[in-house]
């Protein structure tokens, strides 16, 4: 009877360990050792663009280990790597290039190795302090409305919701000029629900932007419009649409 009890007690403690290997979740392989954890680009330039660095694993296990995949989450960080497995004792090196575009202030990211087919892994960082550079206006805010105001949008069109339903977009403005930009936003013809600024400051060569939102008080049947006239420094500017989208194609100007 001890025996079967010490049989069923093996057997249990091989369930549970093959359970374990056998969950989905890759093993850290801390054999498979890079030549640093965390490569710091230190403070780089964004108009200066790409940066590489190159990690140097050693495979201080006694298997061969293969790469199968290296994620990063990201398009900004691309790895290059070689899937030939490495023998005991062996090294691999992975490149790694960070693209700053549109990157500003500290930069952190992780890199992860799935070896042998995802059944392990390990990983390594990367981290750089970027310094950003003023893009052209048109890259962000590709609509000239006149006087020197660029603004991210030429419509804003509101999906057919249900009333108790908001929705919202960021309007993005820039001054490209320099001097002072006083802008006004005059509605035609006016609504009161739809919420956003009546009047910004701009300083000289500034971007920012502001929230346009609409709180829905009932079902639109038919598709509605308004027009936001932007008055830069007391002269008016081509028109921002704002339109209400409805469930059929009926359509016309709120009153």
């Amino acid at each position: 009877m001890k025996r079967y009890i010490l049989l069923f007690i093996c057997l249990l403690q091989f369930s549970l360990v093959f359970a374990q290997s056998n969950n989905g979740e890759p093993n850290f392989l801390k054999e498979f050792t890079p030549n640093e954890k965390t490569h710091d680009f230190g403070r780089i330039l964004e108009k200066d663009g790409k940066v590489s660095t190159t990690f140097t694993f050693i495979n201080n296990t006694k298997k061969i280990v293969a790469i199968s995949d290296v994620n990063t989450w990201c398009g900004c960080v691309v790895p290059k790597y070689t899937k030939k497995g490495i023998r005991p004792g062996e090294t691999a090196k992975i490149q790694v290039d960070f693209d700053p575009d549109h990157k500003s202030g500290n930069f952190v990211k992780q890199v992860v190795l799935l070896l042998n087919g995802g059944k392990e892994y390990t990983r390594v960082w990367i981290k750089a302090n970027v310094i950003p550079f003023l893009h052209p206006v048109k890259e962000d805010h590709p609509y000239d409305y006149g006087e020197g105001l660029y603004m991210s949008q030429q419509i804003l069109p509101f999906p057919d919701l249900n009333p108790g339903q908001s929705h919202s977009y960021e309007l993005k403005l820039a001054n490209n000029t320099d001097k002072l930009m006083t802008i006004e936003f005059r509605r035609s013809p006016n609504n009161t629900v739809l919420k956003m600024p009546e009047k910004i400051t701009l300083k000289a060569k500034e971007r920012t932007s502001i929230r346009v939102s609409y709180n829905y008080f009932r079902k639109h049947t038919v598709t509605r419009s308004i027009r936001i006239v932007p008055v830069v420094n007391g002269k008016e500017c081509k028109p921002l649409k704002v339109r209400w989208n409805a469930g059929n194609n009926k359509f016309r100007l709120l009153n």
